[in-house]
């Protein structure tokens, strides 16, 4: 309860900041764009790699508001939605038919896709009017996490029906993220970002996730 009453409490805030931000001055805007996301690390059990994980693409979309602090200095919340997640890979099954049949080695496969509520808050440093670095706090609400086999190596045999990850999941994330972007005009500008995750999920994962988008201020 304490993290989701966290997160609750950060989404107040930015919609008293959204409020505010009319009476500063200030631009709302739009963004999407894809995302190459992966869990860290991989899966380890007494010192032997038994599974890794790798990455998948998604997407996000959502809003913003870009507040200017100063001459160089502009702060940035967003709210957003993402299918993001990771690719589970165990490789190297031996299945054999019979007990006289030569083995047959093949790999275990799963998408992992999670509906996430995404929440940056980016400070962002001009070099120049078009070009900037930024750099923020970011908070993830996982809304909904889908588990989708892809290579079944027992598949003849009936098949394992065994996921990586349970159906009870960690809800919230928190990261930090860094990233750069460029006006290319009054309106329109590329963004790309890394984010990654400061908390353990589930007990073991972090998110590690690339950002590229575009965004069309209001």
């Amino acid at each position: 309860m304490g993290k989701r009453n966290l997160l609750l409490g950060l989404v107040l805030v930015l919609c008293i900041v959204f409020v505010n931000g009319q009476e500063v001055n200030s631009k709302f805007g739009l963004k999407g764009g894809v995302n190459y996301a992966k869990y860290t690390p991989d899966v380890v059990i007494a010192g032997i790699n038994v599974a890794e994980y790798r990455r998948k693409f998604g997407f996000y979309f959502g809003g913003f508001i870009n507040m200017n602090i100063s001459k160089k200095i502009k702060i940035q919340p967003e709210v957003l939605f993402a299918i993001q997640g990771s690719k589970f890979v165990a490789e190297g099954f031996e299945i054999r038919g019979g007990t006289n049949e030569i083995p047959v080695a093949s790999d275990f496969k799963v998408n992992v896709n999670e509906s996430t509520l995404v929440i940056p808050i980016m400070v962002q440093y001009l070099f120049t009017d078009d070009f900037y670095m930024e750099l923020g706090p970011q908070f993830g609400y996982i809304i909904d996490r889908k588990q989708k086999i892809k290579e079944d190596p027992f598949e003849q045999l009936g098949g394992i029906n065994i996921l990586p990850f349970s159906s009870e999941y960690d809800k919230f994330d928190l990261g930090l993220t860094v990233g750069t972007g460029y006006k290319l005009s009054d309106h329109f500008g590329i963004n790309g970002r890394f984010f990654f995750g400061l908390i353990e999920r589930d007990s073991s994962i972090k998110s590690s996730v690339f950002n590229l988008g575009v965004e069309y201020t209001l």
